[in-house]
């Protein structure tokens, strides 16, 4: 379709989509999507509008306003705009984009997610997110609900390019050492190094291997080891018969009483309650 604004260049072109039940229900999923170009002297303003804004400034700059603040994005800038809230966008000098509106059961999340420090995002990856923009773009062209999970795909896809870059990843060897921190953790449950021994590991200072670490995985390092331990613990339970002692001293705790107080806490049951429970379902 052809937009009908003014100061929307005649070669522009969007299409529209009503997204199926399922895809409201489980799924991203796009409303319209477009490639304009637009004239100087373009703008526009909204109190809301029932979607999420992506698009990737192709070419000129635009400036972004969004609850009150400006922002603006050039060529290579991705735009991550919360319409739902008063906004508005235009250029003195014009740009073009490749956009897409969206909604979806996760569209909130990914959006406060990756759009926490503000709408407009410089990231290495926006070629990531126009690919997968263009993906949706070209599909709307020749729409059909068999489409919808590949639309859901390519919309997350767009959006993970678009992530907050945790601090570990900033440095590929700081990065491959967290990593294998946390697999040695997971592999090893019944093993508790020190915050010490990993931030050497890390090189990194013990305050700042904390902060990294936490920023990584979303807990400290002794929820992480505790989180770790009781899934261990939960395994052994549902598959062995061995004894609610000898699981404990398989996750790491000297004390059986230590263990049970720690799962109850955690899990909400006993170990024995979390056992019967299974077996009573049947759950492998």
């Amino acid at each position: 379709m052809r937009p009908a604004e003014p100061l929307i260049m005649p070669e522009s072109c969007y299409y529209n989509y009503a997204p199926s039940k399922l895809a409201r229900d489980y799924w991203l999923y796009p409303l319209c999507a477009g490639d304009f170009a637009y004239q100087p002297g373009y703008h526009l303003e909204r109190a809301s509008y029932d979607s999420w804004l992506l698009e990737v400034i192709l070419g000129g700059e635009a400036e972004i306003e969004s609850e009150g603040k400006r922002f603006y994005a050039r060529a290579g800038d991705a735009v991550l705009l919360d319409c739902h809230k008063p906004h508005g966008y235009g250029s003195s000098k014009g740009w073009r984009a490749l956009w897409v509106h969206f909604d979806g059961v996760s569209a909130r999340g990914y959006a406060e997610w990756i759009a926490a420090r503000g709408p407009v995002i410089q990231s290495a990856r926006a070629g990531e997110a126009r690919r997968c923009i263009q993906g949706v773009y070209s599909l709307l062209a020749d729409p059909s609900p068999e489409k919808e999970a590949e639309m859901a795909l390519l919309l997350t896809q767009a959006l993970t390019a678009l992530r907050p870059i945790p601090e570990s990843e900033k440095n590929g060897g700081r990065q491959a050492a967290l990593g294998a921190i946390i697999a040695h953790l997971n592999q090893h449950p019944g093993r508790e190094p020190s915050i010490a021994e990993m931030a050497r590991q890390a090189s990194m200072s013990e305050y700042h291997f904390i902060r990294v670490f936490t920023q990584t995985t979303g807990a400290t390092p002794r929820q992480y080891i505790i989180a770790s331990r009781m899934n261990h613990a939960k395994y052994l339970l549902a598959h062995t018969d061995e004894t609610v002692a000898a699981v404990a001293a398989e996750a790491g705790y000297a004390s059986e009483s230590m263990f049970c107080l720690t799962f109850k806490k955690t899990q909400g049951i006993t170990p024995t309650e979390y056992r019967l429970g299974r077996e009573k379902n049947g759950q492998a």
